[in-house]
C-alpha cells in the first residue's frame, strides 16, 4: 500500500492480516528460541538500557493495593478447572455467538483482530468471546447496567448452576470455560475500572490511582487472555506476573504517547496531580498546553522531568512481560515479542521528540507494528521460512 500510493489508514489492516496469516504460518512450523531475550528485544529506533535482568514487577514498582497477586490468580484457575474441567479440557468450536463477537471485534478493533488470527482454532474463538463480553461491560450506561452485567457473569462462572437460559455471549463463555481457566476476578475488575472511569479534567490525584487504572483497564486484559495464550503450559507466577505487566505497559505507554491528543479527544488528562505539583507544573498551564492554545510546556525542564519519571514505570513491567512470556506456546511468544517490541519502539519516540506528547500524537498501531512483529520472529529457521530467496530474511531486515 505504501508504493501504490494508496491510503495506509484504508488499506494496512487488510494488508495486516495477510501479514499475520503468512508469520503464523511459519511460526506454528517451526522452533522460536528461548536465548539471548536481550538481541530478541533489540529494534532500529533506540538501543534498550536494560541490564539483562527480568527481577518481578513488585520488585521494582510500587503496585497499589488491588492488583491481585499471583497466587489469588492461581487458586481462580484451578477453581475453574476443577468445576468446569472434570472430563478434560474440550474443543471450542465455531457458532453463531462466537461469529458475532468476531465481527464486533473486527469492526472494533481491527489490529487485535489481525493478530488474533495467528492463534489455533479454538484459541481465537475463545479470544473472540473474550472481547465480546467485555463489549457487554463497556456498554454499560449506568450503575444498575453494570451491576445486572457482573451478575450475568456470576451466574456464569457458577459450576453449580446449568448453562440454560443464558443469552448467546454468555452462553458462548460458559463453553469457553470448558476448555480454558478463564479468571472471573480479572472480569470483575475490569468492571470496576469502568464504574470508576475517569471524569474531565485531572483523572488521577495519585500515582498509585494512575497505576491501578492502567491495570483495571490494561492489565486486566492480559489476566483475561492469558489462560487462552498459555494454552496447556502451566500456569506459574512468573507467567501470570508477566500478563499484568504486559497488558499495564500497553495502557501506560498509550496513555503517555497521547496526553494531549486525548485530552482534546476526550476531556481527559492522564498525568496525575501529585506528580505535577512533584514537579511544579500548574494545571492551568497544562490545559492549555493541551489545548494547543499554549507551547510553553513544549521543552520545558519541568515537564520533560515529569514526563520521564512516568515513562520510567513502563520498562520494568517490559521486563516482566518477555521473561513469563517466553515460557508461552510459540504463537504467544511471537505476539508477546511483538507487543514488548511496539512499547519499546514508541518509549523511544516519545523520549526522542523531548517528551512532547502535548501535540499531536503518534499512532501506536500504525504499519510499522508490521516491523515489530517480524522482528518478534528471530529464530534462523523462522527467519529462513520467511526468506523470498533476494534480500535479508524478514527476521533481521531491520524494519
Amino acid at each position: 500500500f505504501l508504493f501504490e500510493g494508496r491510503s495506509p489508514k484504508r488499506h494496512s489492516m487488510h494488508w495486516l492480516e495477510n501479514f499475520v496469516d503468512m508469520v503464523s504460518t511459519q511460526v506454528a512450523n517451526a522452533k522460536v528460541p528461548t536465548s539471548d531475550l536481550e538481541e530478541a528485544l533489540e529494534f532500529q529506533d533506540a538501543q534498550s538500557d536494560d541490564d539483562g535482568s527480568f527481577e518481578p514487577t513488585r520488585d521494582e514498582v510500587n503496585l497499589p493495593a488491588g492488583i491481585p497477586s499471583s497466587a489469588i490468580i492461581l487458586r481462580e484457575v484451578m477453581k475453574v478447572r476443577a468445576g468446569f474441567q472434570r472430563d478434560g479440557a474440550r474443543p471450542l468450536s465455531c457458532t453463531d455467538a462466537i461469529h458475532k463477537c468476531r465481527d464486533k471485534m473486527a469492526k472494533d478493533s481491527p489490529p487485535f483482530y489481525a493478530f488474533s488470527r495467528m492463534l489455533g482454532e479454538s484459541q481465537r474463538n475463545a479470544i473472540w468471546v473474550i472481547f465480546g463480553v467485555c463489549a457487554q461491560f463497556d456498554a454499560c450506561e449506568t450503575m444498575s447496567q453494570l451491576d445486572d452485567t457482573r451478575q450475568r457473569l456470576r451466574r456464569v462462572f457458577n459450576a453449580d448452576l446449568g448453562a440454560e437460559g443464558l443469552d448467546p455471549v454468555w452462553g458462548a463463555l460458559r463453553t469457553v470455560l470448558s476448555r480454558y481457566a478463564l479468571v472471573r476476578r480479572a472480569f470483575e475488575d475490569y468492571a470496576d475500572g469502568i464504574a470508576q472511569r475517569p471524569g474531565l479534567g485531572l483523572a488521577f490525584e495519585t500515582m498509585d490511582a494512575f497505576l491501578l487504572h492502567a491495570y483495571r483497564s490494561g492489565g486486566v486484559i492480559g489476566l483475561i487472555a492469558l489462560p487462552v495464550l498459555a494454552e496447556q503450559v502451566a500456569v506459574d507466577p512468573q507467567v501470570v506476573e508477566a500478563a499484568i505487566a504486559l497488558g499495564m505497559a500497553l495502557q501506560l505507554t498509550d496513555m503517555l504517547n497521547c496526553v494531549g491528543h486525548h485530552f482534546r479527544l476526550i476531556g481527559v488528562c492522564w498525568i496525575p496531580r501529585e506528580a505535577l505539583r512533584r514537579h511544579g507544573v500548574d494545571y492551568s498551564v497544562l490545559a492549555a498546553n493541551l489545548l494547543q492554545e499554549s507551547t510553553t510546556l513544549v521543552g520545558d525542564s519541568r515537564w520533560q522531568a515529569l514526563m520521564r519519571e512516568l515513562v520510567a514505570l513502563v520498562p520494568p513491567f517490559l521486563r516482566s512481560a518477555i521473561a513469563g512470556g517466553e515460557k508461552l506456546p510459540k504463537v504467544g511468544q511471537v505476539v508477546v515479542r511483538a507487543a514488548v517490541r511496539m512499547c519499546r519502539r514508541m518509549l523511544a519516540r516519545i523520549e526522542a521528540r523531548g517528551y512532547n506528547s502535548l501535540g499531536p500524537h503518534e499512532e501506536m498501531f500504525s504499519w510499522r507494528i508490521v516491523g515489530d512483529l517480524a522482528g518478534a520472529v528471530v529464530s534462523s529457521d523462522v527467519a529462513d521460512g520467511l526468506h523470498d530467496g533476494g534480500g535479508v530474511a524478514w527476521g533481521q531486515s531491520g524494519l
